[in-house]
Parts: C-alpha cells; sequence; structure tokens
C-alpha cells in the first residue's frame, strides 16, 4: 500500500534543493592559472634572504588576506597587499598547499615549473564572487571579482618597473686600509717590514713603505761580490749590514665585494755593506753586486672577510731583482651590500 508524503517532509525535501547547490558552490576554489611576470622586479630590488642566505623568489597569490597557505620548503615572508598576498619562497620550491576556513584545503599544487630567486611568479585563484563570512574583527568580508584585481596589478608592475630598473650598480661608500706586512727578496737576500694605507670607493688608490733600517758608519769604499776592492782582497770581521727602504703607489680596483687587485710604481734603495777586519783599519765598505737602488714596480691582490682584509704582491727593481709581500690588516668604512648576480 503506497502512501503519499507527509506535507513536512515535502518541505524538508524542497529546502534542501534550494540550499545544498549553494553550500557546496561556496565550498570550491581552484587555481585558475599560473605566470611568470618576466617584467616585475619586486623580488629582485628588494630581495628576501631564506635560512641558507640565498634570495627567495615571489609568488603574488591573487586572492582574499583569509587564505593560508604552507609548501614543503616553507615560506619565508608573508605580505598581504590590497587584492593580492606577496609570499617569498625559497629557490627550488615546486608545490604549495592552500587552506581556507570556509572553502576547505587545495593540497599540494604543482607549479609548472620550480622557482627561481629573483623571479616573480602570479597564481590566480578562482572562487565565488561573494563570501558572506566575516573577518576576525567580525567586519563582513567582500570578495570582489578576480579579473578586476588582475588588471590593476599588470598596470601597478609596469610602472614599478619603469621606475625601480634605473640604478643598475649598488652604491659603494668610502673605504680606508690599513695594512703591516713582512717582505723577502733580492740577491742577498733582504727582509723587510711594510705598512700600506689604502682609500677607496669602487676605485682607489694606495701607497706602501718598506724598510728594515740598519745603521751604520759611511761607507769607505765600494767592493765587488767576493770583497775585492780595486782587485786586491781585503779581509772582513765578518759582521754585515743590510738596508732596506721602497716606496710605492697606485691605483686599486674591486673587482667584487671581497677581491680588489692594485698595481704600481715606485723607487727602492737597498743596500748591502761589510765590515773590514780591525787589521784592516775597521769601517765598512759597500758591496756593489748586492746594492741596487731604482725604480720599482708591484702588483698584488687583497681579499676581504668581514673587516679584516689580507694582501700579497709582488715587486721587481729595474726587473733583476724580484721581492714577496704578505700582509694584513683591517677595513676601515660601512660594509657594501652587493646584488647576488655580481658578488657571487
Amino acid at each position: 500500500m503506497k502512501t503519499k508524503p507527509s506535507h513536512a517532509m515535502m518541505m524538508l525535501i524542497l529546502a534542501l534543493t534550494v540550499f545544498l547547490p549553494g553550500s557546496a558552490m561556496a565550498q570550491e576554489y581552484s587555481v585558475a592559472s599560473f605566470r611568470e611576470l618576466p617584467n616585475d622586479v619586486s623580488a629582485f630590488i628588494n630581495p628576501v634572504r631564506d635560512l641558507n642566505d640565498e634570495d627567495c623568489a615571489l609568488m603574488k597569490v591573487v586572492a582574499p588576506a583569509d587564505f593560508v597557505f604552507s609548501t614543503p620548503l616553507g615560506i619565508v615572508k608573508r605580505i598581504d597587499k590590497t587584492g593580492e598576498i606577496w609570499l617569498y619562497m625559497p629557490r627550488g620550491s615546486r608545490k604549495m598547499t592552500l587552506k581556507h576556513a570556509a572553502w576547505g584545503v587545495l593540497r599540494d599544487y604543482e607549479f609548472p615549473t620550480r622557482l627561481e630567486s629573483h623571479k616573480t611568479y602570479e597564481v590566480t585563484l578562482k572562487y565565488p564572487r561573494t563570501y558572506n563570512g566575516a573577518s576576525a574583527d567580525g567586519n563582513p568580508i567582500t570578495i570582489r571579482d578576480t579579473l578586476t584585481v588582475t588588471k590593476v596589478d599588470t598596470l601597478v608592475v609596469t610602472k614599478v618597473d619603469t621606475l625601480m630598473m634605473q640604478p643598475t650598480r649598488p652604491k659603494i661608500p668610502l673605504e680606508f686600509d690599513i695594512l703591516a706586512g713582512i717582505g723577502i727578496g733580492g740577491r742577498a737576500p733582504f727582509t723587510f717590514a711594510s705598512l700600506t694605507l689604502v682609500l677607496m670607493k669602487r676605485h682607489g688608490g694606495f701607497i706602501r713603505i718598506s724598510s728594515h733600517p740598519s745603521p751604520t758608519d759611511d761607507p769607505i769604499a765600494t767592493c765587488d761580490r767576493h770583497g775585492l776592492i780595486d782587485g786586491q782582497q781585503r779581509f772582513y770581521s765578518g759582521t754585515i749590514s743590510k738596508n732596506v727602504f721602497m716606496i710605492s703607489g697606485g691605483p686599486i680596483h674591486r673587482i667584487t665585494d671581497k677581491w680588489t687587485i692594485f698595481e704600481g710604481l715606485g723607487y727602492a734603495d737597498n743596500r748591502l755593506d761589510w765590515q773590514l777586519a780591525p787589521s784592516e783599519g775597521g769601517g765598512y765598505v759597500r758591496n756593489s753586486y748586492f746594492s741596487h737602488k731604482g725604480l720599482t714596480a708591484e702588483a698584488g691582490a687583497q681579499f676581504r672577510w668581514n673587516r679584516i682584509v689580507f694582501s700579497a704582491s709582488v715587486i721587481t727593481l729595474k726587473g733583476t731583482e724580484w721581492f714577496g709581500s704578505i700582509g694584513v690588516g683591517f677595513r676601515f668604512g660601512k660594509g657594501i651590500k652587493w646584488p647576488s648576480s655580481i658578488s657571487r
């Protein structure tokens, strides 16, 4: 025996028919598009670094601010903008999970390509145009159409690109270095200590003074390599005096934030004196073979580690004698922030 549905049952069926489709629609959202923004320099001009000290990629999600995101590599920084959300993600990120309190979870959305440092990307979400919910402060939330927001974003990005691409080189502050060093070389050989002063920005100059004083009386004669004076054999006490004086200077150039190179010209006066034996009357004799003076040329490099500076250089005296020098010192001045593409 068949029974007719009661009036209450018919009202319940009618209510479910009216309300369930709208409720199901409210739970649906998806990724409408993913693209790279080659003209957007936001990630390059204002970089954010991850825990590995690498510059992040920037993902601009066109969505309301009540969305929550997560990735396997983490999200370094989030900034809520008008109509979109900026997510700074580590280089190499490939997946992202999206969450919404009313519309549910879109898990492990995979990007078409791995994200790269300094690049900006855009993800546009497709979602219901209105959401009759409330924000944390109790005010109603109204979501605008995503296409309108995307058009506004295009205009803003074009304007920012035109303004921000003008500076192409980092601003380098004035730097002052002081280094102490030691060196050895020449026929004798000679040893010496040196002091180097450097003043520079991207380019600059240096001056180096090297010395090893050994005060003696003025020589009374000159001998050859073997100690012969005017072809006559003389006897010596065995006491030797070595005097070194070298001064040089020239330009210095910054190659990266850590390396500089320099080259210069100068003058040297290096003397080797032998003392005569008491039976020969004493006094000092200048050895002409080991003593030289004249024009010098120098080339070298410096390496910076924080504020510590290391240097190494090669010096030649008239192309016949060669000297090597190393030094360490301290850098005075503000630090330099180079773009990663230049300093690495």
